[in-house]
Parts: C-alpha cells; structure tokens; sequence
C-alpha cells in the first residue's frame, strides 16, 4: 500500500502543477476575460490615450500602452508609447484590409503579414465593478 502511495502521490503532484500552468491566462485574455464580465462603455471619435495594444502570437502575449486615433467607429491609426513618454506610429503592414472596428471596449482583431494578432484595448471605458451584496451573518453566530 505504501508504495502504490509513494508511486501516485508524485504522479498526483506532477498533474496538478501541469493543469495549474495551463489555466495561466496572457495579458490579453486577462482584459478581455474583464472586459466580458464588466462590459464597456461606447468608444467616441477622436484620439484616445487611455489604450493598450496588444500583439500576439501563439499563447504568447505583450501588451503596451498606447494611443489610437478613433474614425467611425473603427481604428484609424496606432502608436505606441514608449518608456521616455513619447509615441511611436505603429507601421506593420495588415493581411486583410479589415476595419478595427470596436465591439465592447476591444478592437477586432488586425493580422499583420507576419501572422502576428493586434487589438486595442480601451481600458478607459471598462464600466466599473458592480456592487456586491453584503452577506448577513448566520444566525448561530448571534
């Protein structure tokens, strides 16, 4: 018996650590996890700071932040900021000539040539946490 146990333990460990890795979400999902619970307010026309792109290949993720320029409904034009606060225009070239247009406070998803994913993410416009109920004490504690 305790070696049967000293054999499954490991193999019990060693699986639990694997499912725990795999459940680590990317920069990315982590907004639009949020972004699905919270819902966004409508992004207007106009130049917004209040942004992060995101670029994406694979399961893996960077996110930046940024400025975006916002035409009828769709985005127009990227930069990304840079450490020193200034902006660099993002120049990639896209495979498809999609309209990024905003659907809940993200933007559709642009492929560039490279196969790489872009969104923007207008954190600005998450709506805020609902309230949560206060839970009364059980009445065994009184």
């Amino acid at each position: 018996m305790k070696k049967l146990m000293s054999l499954i333990l490991p193999f019990c460990l060693i699986l639990m650590l694997t499912s725990a890795q795999d459940e680590e979400l990317n920069c990315y999902q982590k907004y639009a996890k949020k972004f699905e619970e919270r819902g966004a307010n409508d992004v207007e026309d106009g130049w917004h700071e209040k942004v992060v792109i995101t670029f994406r290949q694979g399961s893996m993720a960077d996110c930046y932040f940024g400025k975006v320029r916002v035409e009828d409904g769709a985005v127009t034009q990227i930069y990304i900021k840079n450490a020193d606060g200034s902006y660099d225009l993002f120049k990639k070239q896209f495979k498809h000539e999609t309209k990024a247009t905003i659907t809940n406070g993200i933007s559709k998803t642009l492929i560039t040539v490279d196969d790489e994913l872009i969104n923007v993410v207008f954190r600005g416009h998450i709506k805020p946490a609902k309230k949560k109920y206060l839970t009364a004490p059980d009445p065994d504690d009184l």
